[in-house]
């Protein structure tokens, strides 16, 4: 039970922030409604196992570069969507790549997936049953190769730093 205190604490303040009034009763009823809504699905995650409420300042950092690469990666995504989209003729061949990963926390690979996703012009579709491929449809599929290397290099890597 201890474990799930600070989590509790964390929803007293949102919930302080959510309702517009930071005061101690406010900040109770959102932390007794952290604990009735962390126990039951407390089968969801594994806070002993996963991401750390308190992180190293190293990861703090890698994550503040990961979000910075993220934004960078959609807004390349966003002027090569538009391009293909403007053009008079579009000449797309769009396809399901399968794109192996080497992210084994549920977290890392919840955050590449999500980040594939957030990307325009690809979306995740599925994850192999063994963990290790994503299937990923994207806009422009003719060069496979190129594509699992750009979420392996300038996606994938950043996340691994930041949550694995």
């Amino acid at each position: 039970m201890k474990k799930y205190i600070p989590l509790a604490a964390i929803f007293g303040v949102i919930w302080c922030l959510i309702h517009g009034t930071i005061d101690l009763n406010n900040f109770i009823f959102g932390f007794l409604l952290g604990l009735l809504t962390i126990r039951p699905f407390r089968f969801l995650y594994k806070p002993e196992e996963n991401f750390k409420l308190l992180s190293p300042p190293n990861r703090i950092i890698s994550i503040i570069r990961y979000f910075m690469v993220l934004i960078k990666e959609i807004i390349k995504a966003n002027i090569v969507v538009a391009k293909v989209v403007t053009k008079p003729k579009i000449d797309i061949k769009p396809g399901i790549i399968a794109v192996p990963i080497r992210c084994k926390t549920d977290l890392g690979i919840t955050g590449i997936a999500n980040t594939i996703t957030l990307t325009p012009g690809t979306i995740t579709v599925d994850i192999s049953d063994d963990h290790s491929m994503l299937y990923v449809h994207c806009l422009d599929a003719s060069d496979p190769a190129a594509v699992c290397a750009s979420i392996r290099d300038d996606l994938e890597k950043y996340i691994l730093e930041a949550f694995e």
